[in-house]
């Protein structure tokens, strides 16, 4: 396994502004802001209205 395979997103996109769209009770939902904290099963998402905390099984797209 190559080292870089076990980095996580919150330090791949640190510091960066991301839109991340993901799947919730069958409708799509889009949240915009930092990728705070990550690890095997969440991503923790902290914009404008607060944080939300996304199954990364869930997400559909990152965009920086």
């Amino acid at each position: 396994m190559d080292e870089n395979d076990n980095k996580r997103l919150s330090s791949f996109l640190k510091e960066a502004e991301v839109k991340v769209v993901w799947r919730e009770e069958e409708r799509t939902k889009v949240g915009r802001g930092m990728i705070t904290n990550d690890d095997d099963n969440f991503v923790y998402l902290t914009g404008d209205k607060g944080t939300v905390i996304v199954n990364k099984k869930d997400i559909i797209a990152i965009k920086q």
